[in-house]
């Protein structure tokens, strides 16, 4: 029984630090059943790799931006009250002024039409989730609609 004495202590040693905890994410995606969360842990996963390809060089990888070259996604006003124009802009780009956290960007963004849907789809659920501070999932489906309605505009 001895020598299991000294093993014993060290696994209660180190327990709390391999423990179930959720953590925060955890905690934002407790409203989420099993299946949205690998979901959105999928999206986010591939949407990260995507935004790091596409995105990253302008908008940083942190999402904060190139000062007043290019808008800040992380803790954007633009990005929540505007989803559809960043889902839209993903694909086919953005041209003209545009005002985000007060402050007035002109720089075309280019588009990205070789893009697909599934991959708008997991770039915004990133996006959103990463920047915005918020827990969404932006589903192909959902991409489709938008693009539908955007092709007008842009």
């Amino acid at each position: 029984m001895r020598p299991l004495a000294p093993f014993l202590l060290f696994i209660i040693t180190i327990m709390p630090f391999f423990s179930c905890d959720p953590g925060r994410d955890g905690q934002r995606y407790a409203h989420l059943d099993r299946r949205a969360r690998i979901r959105l842990m999928q999206y986010r996963a591939e949407g990260k790799k995507l935004y790091m390809k596409y995105c990253s060089n302008c908008h940083q990888a942190d999402g904060t931006g190139l000062a007043r070259l290019y808008p800040p996604l992380k803790n954007s006003d633009y990005l929540l009250n505007h989803p559809d124009s960043v889902i839209c802009g993903i694909r086919h780009g953005h041209k003209g002024e545009m005002i985000v956290n007060g402050i007035t960007f002109n720089q075309e963004m280019p588009p990205i039409p070789q893009i697909t849907d599934l991959e708008i789809a997991e770039i915004a659920t990133y996006v959103f989730t990463e920047f915005a501070d918020s827990v969404m999932i932006i589903s192909q489906h959902d991409v489709q609609e938008i693009m539908k309605k955007c092709r007008k505009t842009h």
